[in-house]
């Protein structure tokens, strides 16, 4: 379907689910790999889930934000609309109230108006990562030992390895292969890399999922929790380094209470190279060569080919 098909099909859906809403106004916002996200009469949020494997982290979502808004200084969505759809939509889908603000990821804010943030973010950060283990194991999650996050990665890289070799090795030449291979080799056979106190992360932090308010300096809101889960603290800083770069990243560092051992910085460099070869998979995937594309651009750029 295209985005005009979508919106009619999903405003009619809205309004069969939950007739005290009448759409007047419906704008698309993404059409990403996972959701179609809509937003309806400029106040409320619904996300439609593409995949039965979304609908899981939509559940998920719906076990922990509730439990998790009342421990965060920082708005987070609240789900007043939870739809069950129908025969012509399968999958539950959420909507909620907007976030104020604008992303961090905005061209608009200035370099000064960011390093404002820091505070906040840092008090965020510190917040997240502080949440009590027993509420996150109460919300479903599983418990993950350093050891076990490590088990992860290591199933994460030889689960996408015959992905790789097959799809994305062919694109790239000796030395970009050679070098992804010793990039996680390296990092999964390192002790020191997994000694680290676990905490709930949201896992997917970019500066897209941050809204703010910059010129009163403060957080209006945190979205899309569905990656969330208990691991590594250093996983949740590398939006904020690929979005404004290792100084920016140092100055929420500092402010930063939640503990930072010796070989914080060199995970979070390590997280940070796995961007490209997921946009090189999706492309392969999906035969979109900007995806491709950008891929090639990353890895050449992280290993300074």
């Amino acid at each position: 379907m295209n985005n005009v098909q979508n919106i009619k099909t999903y405003t009619a859906l809205i309004e069969r689910c939950f007739p005290q809403i009448t759409v007047q106004m419906a704008l698309p916002i993404t059409s990403g790999w996972d959701s179609f996200v809509l937003e309806v009469n400029g106040e409320l949020i619904f996300r439609f889930p593409m995949r039965e494997d979304v609908v899981k982290r939509i559940e998920q979502e719906i076990r922990l934000l509730p439990i998790l808004e009342k421990t965060l200084s920082t708005p987070i969505p609240h789900f007043d609309y939870i739809g069950h759809g129908d025969g012509e939509y399968p999958y539950l889908f959420v909507g909620y109230r907007k976030i104020g603000g604008i992303p961090l990821a905005a061209e608009s804010i200035t370099r000064e108006q960011r390093w404002n943030l820091a505070p906040a973010l840092a008090r965020f950060l510190s917040e997240l990562h502080s949440f009590p283990m027993e509420l996150a194991l109460r919300a479903g999650f599983a418990e993950h030992t350093p050891e076990q996050w490590r088990q992860v990665w290591r199933q994460e890289f030889q689960g996408r390895y015959e992905d790789l070799q097959l799809r994305v090795f062919p694109l790239l030449d000796e030395k970009l292969s050679t070098k992804t291979m010793q990039l996680w080799e390296e990092f999964l056979n390192v002790e020191e890399h997994f000694a680290f106190r676990p905490g709930l992360v949201h896992c997917d932090l970019g500066c897209e999922h941050i809204f703010c308010d910059p010129e009163r300096g403060m957080l209006t809101g945190v979205i899309d929790w569905g990656d969330a889960t208990i691991g590594d603290p250093a996983l949740d800083f590398v939006g904020l380094l690929l979005g404004y770069g290792r100084e920016f990243t140092e100055q929420v560092l500092s402010r930063y209470q939640g503990e930072e051992d010796s070989f914080f910085w060199r995970r979070i460099d390590f997280y940070s190279c796995y961007p490209p070869y997921s946009e090189l998979l999706y492309g392969a995937y999906s035969g979109g060569q900007n995806f491709i594309e950008q891929g090639l651009a990353g890895l050449r750029e992280i290993f300074n080919e």
